[in-house]
């Protein structure tokens, strides 16, 4: 009886270990039948969840938890915790800590999109782009207010950019939501078109950042590129303030036309050959994923340049754009909407510029 009392609680021991060291439970994207909003955004218009957990924001397993919640373990674990690990994560990096979930299997995550697809791996190859992570990144282009490179420490290991720079995993101090390019599994689903608002647990200022902003928009992006800003006039002039931002900015609306409203899912926000009077463009609308735009008729929207997803994650080649990754890699320099090593600078310019103008 003693025996098997002791085996009885070894077994119970043995299996409470491996549920503690379970990393974060992967979430099947594409079998689930659920769309993403469901657990992770609004609807276009809805200020609380509608369903799950009333009242509340949709936070998937990042935040609105109570003090007396048990999900902690979810991204956590504590006698199983690696030595070599920060925070009690089950994995010896943040990085690998949130890839247990999004991982870019199948290109269906973050990271391993465009390589998935098409082999080309943005984060190496020549002409690619990527805000590399835990890869030695410890400088940050026009980070300066000179418009040079500036030396940062980053949470990462040896001071490298990690995920938690940029995201709050605990839905922390974040920007407010807003409608972005990614369809990916709500392809399909009837709610999709109502667009989906997430604040993507963007950090209202990142870490090393500068600025603290409460929407996603240029500022956000200046928080760190501080260079890159009408302030100090290296570059192209942007705007800061929430007047603009992703979810509020001039869109193409017909020849000599324009209104306002998300930059997310149209792809009109990145034609604009009559310029509202006072109006500069956020960082966005220049640098977000490659598509096609102004070339049919300069300056104009084609049908053929009309914003199309009918896939998840760049499984259809005629999509545009076909890729949304923005902005943790891209197949263009600079995640530049257009690809000026294949079309040259003017292709980009000509967007919104007349010649000569």
């Amino acid at each position: 009886m003693k025996r098997r009392t002791a085996v009885v609680i070894a077994g119970l021991v043995m299996l409470t270990a491996l549920v503690a060291a379970a990393p974060a439970f992967a979430y099947d994207e594409v079998g689930s039948g659920r769309s993403c909003y469901e657990c992770h955004g609004l609807l276009q218009g809805e200020t609380t969840q509608t369903v799950g957990f009333v009242g509340e924001p949709r936070k998937g397993p990042h935040g609105g938890y109570t003090s007396t919640t048990s999900k902690c373990r979810t991204c956590h674990t504590v006698h199983a915790a690696p030595a070599e690990g920060t925070k009690l994560l089950p994995a010896a990096t943040i990085r690998s800590t949130c890839e247990s979930c999004h991982d870019g299997t199948g290109g269906q995550g973050v990271y391993g999109v465009i390589k998935a697809r098409t082999g080309f791996d943005p984060s190496t190859d020549p002409g690619g782009s990527a805000h590399r992570i835990e890869a030695g990144v410890t400088e940050i282009p026009g980070g300066s207010a000179s418009g040079g490179v500036r030396e940062a420490t980053f949470s990462g290991p040896g001071g490298a950019l990690t995920c938690s720079d940029c995201h709050s995993p605990h839905d922390a101090n974040t920007v407010d939501p807003f409608i972005g390019d990614r369809y990916r599994t709500a392809v399909g689903d009837p709610d999709a078109s109502y667009g989906v608002a997430s604040n993507r647990l963007l950090r209202q200022q990142p870490v090393s950042g500068d600025l603290a902003v409460d929407v996603y928009g240029g500022g956000w992006c200046a928080s760190c590129h501080q260079g890159h800003n009408p302030i100090n006039a290296v570059n192209h002039p942007v705007h800061l303030d929430d007047t603009y931002y992703y979810d509020n900015v001039a869109r193409y609306a017909g020849p000599g036309a324009y209104d306002l409203g998300p930059l997310g899912q149209s792809n009109a926000g990145y034609v604009l050959p009559d310029w509202p009077v006072g109006y500069e463009p956020i960082c966005q609308q220049c640098h977000e994923d490659v598509r096609r735009v102004g070339r049919v008729t300069p300056r104009e929207l084609d049908a053929s340049e009309a914003f199309t997803i009918t896939g998840a994650d760049g499984t259809v080649e005629t999509d545009n754009p076909r890729f949304q990754t923005f902005p943790h890699e891209s197949e263009a320099p600079g995640f530049l909407i257009v690809d000026t090593d294949v079309d040259g600078m003017d292709a980009l310019c000509l967007n919104c510029h007349t010649m000569g103008g």
